[in-house]
């Protein structure tokens, strides 16, 4: 049972990012993304921003570690790219796996990752 409103705030929005990782296979979400009636993308822009997962360092790490769980690349700025720049990578790796053409050039694939 979690007795801090903060932390249960946290786990309904964590919820909803699962759900968006579900539909979307990334939480590189654009601000205006919702899931679950919830406004996951810009939840997710606030806990990208220094400081947004807490300022008790511990209860930080362990939410950031909830959200690698979902996905490893949740937070793309601290990777060295943007969020952008995930998500279109995210959908080209989809389009390519779904048999799709990426325009007859696998230079995407050389891409960090």
């Amino acid at each position: 049972m979690i007795w801090d409103t903060a932390d249960a705030q946290f786990e309904e929005n964590l919820a909803a990012a699962r759900a968006y990782y579900a539909e979307a296979s990334t939480l590189a979400a654009p601000r205006h993304a919702t899931a679950m009636d919830k406004p996951v993308g810009q939840w997710l822009t606030n806990l990208r921003r220094p400081g947004g997962l807490g300022k008790d360092p511990d209860r930080a790490a362990r939410r950031g570690e909830q959200l690698a769980a979902i996905d490893p690349d949740w937070n793309p700025g601290q990777l060295g790219w943007t969020v952008d720049w995930q998500r279109h990578h995210t959908g080209l790796h989809a389009l390519q796996e779904a048999g799709g053409d990426t325009g007859g050039d696998p230079a995407w694939r050389h891409l960090p990752r």
